[in-house]
């Protein structure tokens, strides 16, 4: 989903939108079937193909959280090892953003991912307050190919899906 409409409590730092994670009522889990995406990641369904594996440099995120204390975003990282039909965590982050008091205006927080965010095949981010999931808004992902050859760019053109 995109946003901002008139309520939404954050800017864009790229306007006019920023994209927003609805969580559902009863939270997202981990249990995952082969090449499922998990709730809240950002992926491909060609895991098992390294033309579509990417870099995770930095994001601007935002938590629906009117406080008082912070929002902790979990971002985690995930490598398809071509041994099993699964994903690995490679890496977890966790970062906490402000609270947003006024619901209104507030600032997306810059994240920068550490250099091991290389060659995923997945990137899932989550916010919580407490034990509660919540909503999160970002914008500026910033992404690149992890092989960015030609012969890369060729392979990523021939699959559709």
């Amino acid at each position: 989903m995109y946003a901002p409409k008139p309520d939404e409590p954050y800017l864009p730092v790229s306007q006019p939108h920023l994209a927003v994670f609805v969580t559902n009522s009863t939270g997202a889990n981990n249990d995952v079937a082969a090449g499922y995406i998990r709730p809240g990641e950002i992926g491909s369904d060609n895991i098992a193909i390294r033309a579509f594996w990417f870099n995770a440099y930095s994001a601007y995120l935002g938590c629906d959280n009117s406080g008082p204390g912070g929002c902790r975003m979990e971002i985690s990282g995930y490598t398809y090892t071509g041994f099993t039909s699964d994903e690995l965590l490679a890496f977890q982050q966790n970062v906490t953003i402000p609270p947003c008091p006024s619901q209104r205006g507030c600032q997306l927080q810059r994240v920068d991912f550490p250099p091991i965010m290389r060659g995923l095949s997945g990137l899932q981010i989550r916010a919580f307050v407490g034990h509660e999931q919540r909503i999160w808004f970002m914008d500026n992902l910033a992404l690149g190919w992890y092989d960015n050859s030609c012969a890369a760019g060729l392979q990523r053109a021939q699959v559709h899906g």
